[in-house]
């Protein structure tokens, strides 16, 4: 057998002879000497081909207990589904990741059966000959290419609790674009985020949805081909959605508004009453507003069939006579809805919602951010590299 010179293969040959536990005696007792394992399969999260190359971020999966597995010391990658394992570069934290690396020298078109497993260095981190190679992840195919070209000239139009993104068909590249992603960079007060607009096929070159009002959204448009390799983000300048104009009268009804059970009987000023109304777009800003006068009691968020139900309180000094609670919102196509719930007011204390007679306020909406910005909203991060 041949002797290294690392101290610490020395020392654990030392401790074994003293202990009797040498591989000579190992045999002679008849005990199973267990074969080194390497660390646990990693999962390759995400894989996007590149102009002559590609980029892979994956979760590392290490369980940071050696009786388990040991954790992987560095990576190796095979581009032919396990046969062969060269070193990867990796970085560390990337978008969130555990790590995540390139490839280079890759041909364009050419698809490539991407495996990663981590590797032990064992005893001896200087000598190669005890590494041990983990179990190898599932196999991601990706096909290298040249990056689509940009969609030309997007335009953003606000309507109200609305956006409507236009713009011109993409030059294909090395594959055919099947589609585009419209996307935009989110502000709302301190935080933040991602927001996927809509997808659209490769056909169709404007979509409008329905938004939160009063947010910034700082749009752009990708070009996705066939391959799912997408274009630069061309981010525009950023725009704020506006909440519906309030009607000085009362509107035309689209629907009916509805009093909960539970808040049937008499109402009295300074009472929780709960209405509920349905019919407009999913995540969708909607007003609630008490007539004559309007006055807006809240602002809440349709849930993502576009319905939503609120508790508002009942304004003090209510004055006798009807009144009209409307829920003020856009529906799916972008098209003013409003559904209406008509009330009175009597002199005998059995009253309804009313009004004070104030000009028209817009409560703060408290915690409105926490809401979220409806299903639309992703956070995530992605890194591209742009082709020379």
């Amino acid at each position: 057998m041949q002797l290294t010179s690392s101290p610490r293969r020395a020392l654990g040959l030392l401790a074994a002879g003293t202990i009797g536990l040498s591989t000579g005696m190992i045999g002679l007792t008849g005990v199973a000497q267990a074969a080194p394992s390497g660390p646990l399969a990693p999962t390759i999260v995400a894989v996007e081909g590149l102009d002559g190359g590609l980029i892979a971020f994956f979760e590392s999966n290490d369980p940071g207990d050696p009786d388990v597995a040991p954790d992987a010391e560095y990576w190796e990658y095979s581009l032919d589904g396990g046969d062969t394992y060269e070193p990867a570069a990796v970085q560390y934290g990337l978008s969130g990741f555990d790590g995540g690396f390139e490839v280079d020298g890759l041909v364009n078109g050419t698809t490539y059966s991407l495996t990663l497993r981590g590797v032990d260095e064992g005893l001896d981190p200087v000598d190669p000959v005890d590494d041990v190679g983990g179990d190898a992840s599932a196999a991601s195919p990706v096909t290298p290419g040249v990056a689509p070209g940009d969609p030309g000239s997007p335009t953003v139009t606000v309507g109200p609790a609305s956006i409507t993104v236009s713009w011109t068909a993409a030059a294909q590249t090395s594959f055919p674009i099947t589609g585009y992603l419209v996307g935009s960079y989110v502000s709302f007060g301190e935080g933040g985020g991602i927001d996927r607009i809509c997808e659209t096929s490769a056909a169709v070159l404007t979509c409008t949805v329905t938004k939160p009002v009063g947010y910034k959204y700082s749009v752009y448009v990708q070009a996705v081909d066939s391959e799912g390799n997408r274009s630069a983000e061309n981010v525009l300048a950023p725009v704020t959605i506006p909440a519906a104009a309030v009607p000085t009268a009362v509107p035309a009804k689209s629907g009916d508004l509805t009093l909960a059970p539970s808040s049937a009987g008499p109402i009295t000023p300074g009472k929780k009453i709960t209405v509920s109304g349905s019919g407009y777009a999913p995540n969708s800003s909607v007003d609630v507003i008490i007539y004559s006068t309007p006055q807006v009691l809240t602002t809440v968020i349709a849930d993502g069939t576009g319905a939503f139900s609120v508790e508002v309180t009942v304004p003090a000094g209510l004055a006798a006579g009807s009144h009209t609670v409307v829920a003020s919102g856009v529906d799916a196509s972008g098209v003013l809805r409003y559904v209406t719930l008509p009330i009175t007011v009597t002199a005998d204390g059995v009253a309804t919602l009313a009004n004070t007679g104030a000009d028209v306020t817009v409560p703060a909406v408290a915690g409105l951010a926490t809401l979220g910005l409806g299903a639309g909203l992703i956070v995530f991060a992605r890194r591209r590299r742009t082709a020379a």
